[in-house]
Parts: C-alpha cells; structure tokens; sequence
C-alpha cells in the first residue's frame, strides 16, 4: 500500500536529484538495499562517492538536521560498507551526507540543506 508519507518521500528523493544534478553530481543509483539498510541516493562528483540519506519534510520546527538520526548514520554507514563490497568500490573519498528537502506548501517553494557527515 502506497501511503501519503511514502509519496512525499518519492517526490522530495526526486527534488534531491534534481538539486544534486544542478550541482554537478552524478546519480549512480537510487533505493541500494543490503541486509543493513537502504541508500536512498549515490551519487558522485569529482572522483568521490556520496552516499544521501534524503529526509523530505513540510516547513515546520521538525524539518532540521535531527530527522537523520545517529542511529540511521550507524545504520547507513553499514550499508555503504556492504555497498563498496559489492559494487567494487575503490579511489577517490567516501562520503556520507544528509539532504533535507523542506517544503513549503503555501509559498509553493522546495528548500534543501546538504550536511557531509564524513
């Protein structure tokens, strides 16, 4: 079952993409799936991986840094290790990254906030 939460969540991983193609980062995969987790967005730019967890969520108080939670860094951290196994990962810098998608629906704007958490 398709949810209301689960389509705002496609749409503001969509918006990520876009932002970070505007930027000069190359999407390699989406949705990465191993037994620890899930990696919404690889991505790459400059020789170096970055591995997004996308966080959408309406403008409100909530919508800050503190949606990606220390235990969701432990947990993607695993998966990015299992992800460099299998896809043979190798040069360049790992990096693990945060990007909130805020939004407003009255000012019918997107906002994003990129964080690198290593």
């Amino acid at each position: 079952m398709i949810t209301r939460r689960t389509r705002l969540g496609d749409w503001g991983e969509q918006q990520a993409c876009g932002f970070l193609e505007r930027h000069g980062f190359a999407v390699k995969e989406r949705n990465y799936h191993s037994v620890f987790g899930e990696i919404d967005v690889v991505a790459c730019r400059g020789g170096d991986y970055y591995f997004i967890e996308v966080k959408t969520r309406r403008d409100s108080a909530l919508a800050n840094d503190l949606a990606i939670t220390f235990a969701k860094k432990r947990k993607l951290a695993k998966t990015v290790r299992a992800y460099c196994y299998a896809r043979q990962v190798g040069g360049g810098s790992i990096i693990i990254a945060g990007l909130i998608v805020r939004v407003n629906k009255i000012q019918k704007k997107v906002f994003f906030r990129f964080c690198a958490y290593c």
